[in-house]
């Protein structure tokens, strides 16, 4: 092989993300073995060419190369699948289309490949067991200091620590305006109004801080900002995807499971319990209640792969494990985990678990009444529709009783009539996207190599062994899911409470103590502070799961409340600043800025929880961005240019991008425009200009405008005419969209 070609090859499959590596592990490789190496592998090589590895993959095949590093697109191998050419691949007929475009953006992104695994699985096992996530959680003394004075609690000596050893220390505190904006953005996901930050500025008192850290705890907003975290890693949407022509893709009652997640968030419900819910609420030993079944649509507000239900099951085991302990455990599909101790043998375990469940035909009521005119004007189309249907009934009897399949047909119109009533009337009474176990479970077998048609030994129901131990015992009530839910909270799994630990800190830090906060396996990062992980993980569990003193603790540490100011000492060694010298700025995302923009206009809508709405075309809704209607086959192309998080699969984090899309939106969106207008018209009680600007600075920057602002603002407002106002409105809001939370 060409040294440069080997070169190149070698960098861009160094250089992959884990990401594109789980991409590969999914949806290629499984290709490839059912496809491709009877002719391809290690007992045939056809045309001098093997597949079965990333070696042979790179040496191409006896007319060269199939991979062209320099430009993927012309690679030789989509030429074959495309069927481009004399020579076509397989022979035997074209993949299915789904498959070649895997395959392209798997050349695209430059086919990476993992290396390969220890042939021998017990060795990977043996080396997976010294990996710190594999470790028990032994909960560490906070260390010694020389500057204590710098720590306000736990969490600042195990940062001032790190930092010691670089002869640093800990940032000054920042501004007490720059602290109010930052707990509110970070705890609701709003700005602070000029009142609030005024009453803050002027409080002396020094448990002022601490009194406005619990107050928005408090908050029911509080709740809505932390659900939008926990709905991107499950996925959520309001639709199920393309699922065929002619066919309602709605999911009705998805919004009853963000409700519920705002509502557990804002209850501090503990997050054993809050997990507990989420997989076996159906389960009468699970203690949960009839409203907490709303907590199942974890599982089933998920794609439905064309209602492939090997597709379905394995997406469900993907968010479970993912979402919960950081082990890609679906990688284990098709062969055992290539890096983790996660043999094939476990995930069909728990698709066992997920066989054995079911989503019945009729949802169950959630026991929440609903009351106001849109309750009552439900009940009334209600009884007129029933009405309509009994008469139907009444002067068809006949009918019904000589010719049952035609009267069965004749009543369709009437049955659909009172379900869509029932599902898309904003009165009908809230229903649970449930999943019930099935009368008799599933006793599932291996299925070699992916396939179902190729069936293997017969495994037990039960949990991962890398968890559980060898020595676990097989489920045995109903499907198994309570007992997947008691495994996964139990304080002998290593994983959970630092997967919860480590995600929370991203979100109330910006940077996570893990990078890859779903991915606690071998080819994780380490943790930057191992022992702060391992300290607040043990204090979770000690302190009944709240995630509210979780995140209490971390915002009255010093740590929170340093400057974000720049600083050069750690520049080079640090330049992600993951020893946290001082506090990260961060972009607002897509929701803080669209709420924001409906906070200073005065528009915003406070009520809490309801059905999705419309958000994206006028007239526009006044709710939070939290309560738009998310179509998981169109997502509107305002998230995709803000980075919304994708709902068909569990995303871990969200990309931060900066591209001309965004800016132009701000300028020209009709949204921001509206606002703008509704803002501009707040300050409409004085006619001093100077007086109207510096009131426009304060709400909408949560700060006076400075001398330069002031004048090239009267300025601006003296050329531009009768809408001089309106467009620095604009100006203003557009500038707090991009700014940072500091």
């Amino acid at each position: 092989m060409n040294s440069l070609f080997a070169c190149q090859l070698t960098l861009l499959m160094l250089n992959a993300d884990p990401a594109s590596l789980d991409f590969f592990e999914a949806k290629v490789r499984p290709v490839f073995i059912e496809h491709c190496e009877k002719c391809h592998g290690s007992g045939k090589q056809q045309g001098g060419f093997r597949l079965d590895s990333k070696e042979n993959f790179l040496k191409g095949s006896d007319s060269g190369a199939v991979f062209n590093p320099t430009n993927p697109a012309d690679s030789k191998l989509l030429k074959l699948l495309h069927y481009q050419g004399e020579l076509k691949m397989p022979p035997k007929g074209k993949l299915p289309d789904q498959m070649i475009s895997d395959i392209s953006e798997w050349i695209k992104k430059g086919a990476p490949w993992p290396a390969e695994a220890k042939k021998n699985q017990n060795l990977v096992a043996s080396s997976a067991t010294d990996h710190w996530a594999f470790k028990p959680v032994i909960k560490p003394a906070p260390p010694k200091i020389t500057q204590p004075s710098l720590a306000n609690n736990s969490i600042d000596f195990f940062i001032q620590a790190k930092l010691e050893q670089n002869k640093v220390s800990l940032s000054p505190q920042a501004d007490k305006r720059t602290l109010i904006r930052r707990l509110y953005f970070v705890l609701l996901g709003l700005p602070p109004t000029p009142q609030e930050v005024e009453s803050f500025l002027n409080d002396p008192n020094p448990e002022a801080y601490p009194r406005l850290v619990n107050k928005l705890l408090d908050s029911p907003h509080f709740g809505e900002r932390w659900a939008r975290h926990w709905l991107d890693l499950a996925r959520y949407a309001d639709n199920r995807g393309y699922i065929g022509v002619g066919v309602d893709r709605t999911y009705p009652y998805a919004y009853t499971f963000r409700d519920w997640v705002i509502q557990s968030f804002n209850n501090d419900l503990p997050y054993d319990k809050f997990l507990t819910y989420q997989i076996a609420a159906d389960n009468p030993k699970s203690g949960a209640s009839k409203s907490d079944l709303a907590a199942l649509g974890f599982f089933t507000v998920g794609r439905r792969f064309i209602n492939n239900q090997n597709d379905i099951i394995d997406d469900r085991i993907d968010v479970l494990c993912r979402t919960t302990m950081g082990l890609t455990v679906t990688c284990a599909r098709c062969h055992d985990h290539k890096y983790d101790p996660i043999p094939t043998k476990d995930y069909y375990s728990l698709y066992g678990v997920f066989a054995s469940s079911q989503e019945p035909e009729e949802l169950p009521d959630l026991g929440i009444d609903s009351t106001g005119p849109d309750a009552q004007s439900f009940q009334m189309e209600l009884a007129k529709l029933i009405r309509e249907k009994e008469k139907f009934e009444t002067d068809n009897a006949e009918i019904k009783k000589k010719e049952p399949r035609k009267f069965s047909e004749s009543i369709k119109p009437y049955d659909n009539r009172i379900k869509q009533l029932k599902a898309k009337h904003p009165g009908s009474p809230p229903k649970g996207m449930v999943l019930l176990d099935k009368p008799s479970p599933v006793e599932p077998v291996v299925f070699i190599r992916g396939n179902q048609g190729n069936r293997g030994p017969q495994v037990p129901r039960q949990f991962l062994e890398v968890v559980s131990g060898a020595n676990r015992i097989p489920f045995k009530q109903g499907s198994g899911r309570l007992e997947v839910a008691q495994a996964i909270v139990s304080p002998q799994n290593t994983f959970t409470a630092r997967v919860w630990v480590n995600r929370v800190w991203a979100h109330v830090f910006g940077n996570a103590l893990v990078k890859t906060p779903s991915d606690f396996g071998v080819r994780s990062d380490p943790p930057t502070h191992p022992e702060l992980l391992d300290f607040l993980a043990s204090n979770l569990m000690e302190d009944h799961w709240s995630t509210k003193n979780l995140i209490r603790q971390m915002l009255l540490s010093s740590t929170f409340r340093q400057s974000s100011s720049p600083r050069t000492e750690l520049q080079n060694i640090d330049p992600d600043n993951s020893l946290l010298i001082r506090m990260n700025r961060r972009r607002l995302d897509f929701e803080t800025m669209h709420d924001s923009l409906l906070a200073m206009a005065g528009s915003i809508d406070p009520s809490v929880g309801g059905r999705s709405v419309e958000m994206f075309t006028a007239p526009f809704s006044n709710k939070r961005a939290l309560y738009a209607f998310i179509d998981r086959q169109n997502l509107p192309g305002v998230l995709r240019t803000f980075d919304f998080a994708l709902p068909d699969t569990h995303s871990p984090q969200r990309f931060i991008t900066s591209v001309p899309q965004q800016a132009l939106y701000l300028l020209n969106s009709p949204f921001v425009r509206e606002q703008s207008q509704k803002f501009a018209l707040r300050f409409k009680n004085t006619d001093d200009p100077a007086e109207k600007i510096g009131a426009m600075y304060r709400f909408a920057l949560q700060r006076p405008a400075s001398a330069e602002e002031m004048d090239t603002a009267m300025e601006f407002v003296k050329v531009s005419g009768a809408d001089g106002f309106i467009q620095l409105a604009q100006a203003l809001l557009a500038g707090n969209s991009f700014q940072f939370i500091d």
